[in-house]
């Protein structure tokens, strides 16, 4: 059973718009990829606070 979606195409009720005809990116190698660390604040205020704590 095909999706409907396929069915549309095949009968061309609905044409493909420029942008999903385009070439798609190439995926980036894993030095490209930047990330966000979203537990580096919390782990950078912990290590303030020990560091505080050995100072006195």
């Amino acid at each position: 059973m095909k999706s409907s979606i396929l069915l549309c195409c095949e009968h061309a009720a609905i044409q493909p718009t420029k942008r999903s005809r385009a070439k798609r990116k190439p995926i980036p190698t894993a030095s490209e990829v930047k990330t966000f660390d979203y537990g580096w604040k919390m782990r950078k205020t912990m290590w303030d606070r020990l560091r505080a704590r050995k100072v006195r």
